[in-house]
């Protein structure tokens, strides 16, 4: 008896166990809102970086953003500027209200302009917005770290930019993010973008740029990180000269078109950011657990 209960017993967990069913496969993790987040983000905070440059230096206008609706005060002895839109529509078709304000009394060896070594200045945002999107910050303080006595043949022009904070929010979504970036003017050696004199602005519309450093952010998905693993080398590039996909409507529109950045949601795997090698255009590849997606960032 007690030799059939032992095979019967074999036999019903052999039943047992054949009669497990097998785990469903887990369903790829597709969701690519944050890369887009952290992309946007970084190209936004960058457009306030440039405003402040444009407004500090000697320009009467913001040739990225347009001139209509836009009034810019300076005043030269408390060394305070401010930017005014009033339904300001861009070059690159968007419309901004608000104040932007520019302080650079922080500023070392007599530097007036953010072309200039020793150049320091907070950078104050009041009731600003684009279209429906209001964006804020606690604190935004850029700096100018070009050596003084630079030769602009053999070195670039350097800043960097601290924001923290920074926030867009259009009513149903937020995106947050703090960190220190780094600017460079990588055509700087160019006479038409930089007059070695140091006398003349910095003209932008000729420009090339990079932008690199790492930030903490966090979105309606929850907290997440964002690193450059070689910024030497995959940092975010803008070609303000030759690419804006919408040119004829949107000439001021000028997307990263080149880089790579890590984005690591909180619980979740990190995902390879690919601003592509040059493209004119507005796409993105995120790879996620070995699968890549396509995407554009607007």
């Amino acid at each position: 008896m007690k030799k059939a209960f032992f095979i019967l017993g074999i036999t019903g967990l052999i039943i047992v166990a054949c009669n497990k069913k097998s785990p469903e496969p887990a369903t790829p993790d597709n969701d690519v809102t944050t890369a887009k987040d952290a992309v946007k983000s970084y190209e936004v905070s960058n457009d306030v970086f440039l405003m402040a440059a444009l407004t500090r230096d000697t320009y009467t206008f913001t040739p990225f953003f347009g001139n209509t609706g836009i009034t810019i005060n300076k005043d030269t002895v408390a060394k305070v500027d401010s930017l005014i839109f009033t339904n300001a529509i861009g070059t690159d078709g968007y419309t901004r209200n608000g104040i932007i304000v520019i302080k650079y009394s922080a500023s070392t060896l007599n530097a007036k302009y953010i072309r200039q070594p020793g150049f320091k200045c907070s950078v104050e945002l009041y009731n600003y917005s684009i279209n429906s999107t209001t964006v804020s910050a606690s604190s935004i303080q850029i700096t100018n770290t070009t050596p003084n006595g630079f030769n602009p043949n053999s070195t670039n022009l350097s800043w960097t930019a601290y924001y923290d904070n920074f926030t867009m929010n259009d009513g149903s979504r937020s995106v947050v993010i703090s960190g220190t970036h780094t600017i460079k003017l990588l055509n700087t050696a160019d006479p038409t973008v930089y007059n070695s004199t140091g006398n003349l602005p910095i003209n932008w519309h000729n420009s090339y740029i990079s932008v690199s450093g790492n930030s903490t952010a966090s979105n309606n998905k929850g907290s997440f990180e964002i690193t450059f693993n070689q910024p030497s080398t995959d940092y975010l590039y803008r070609n303000f000269r030759d690419c804006a996909p919408e040119g004829i409507l949107k000439p001021g529109k000028h997307p990263f078109i080149k880089g790579l950045l890590y984005v690591k949601p909180s619980g979740k795997n990190t995902q390879i950011v690919d601003l592509g090698a040059n493209t004119c255009d507005y796409n993105i590849k995120v790879t996620i657990d070995g699968i890549t997606y396509q995407t554009d960032v607007l």
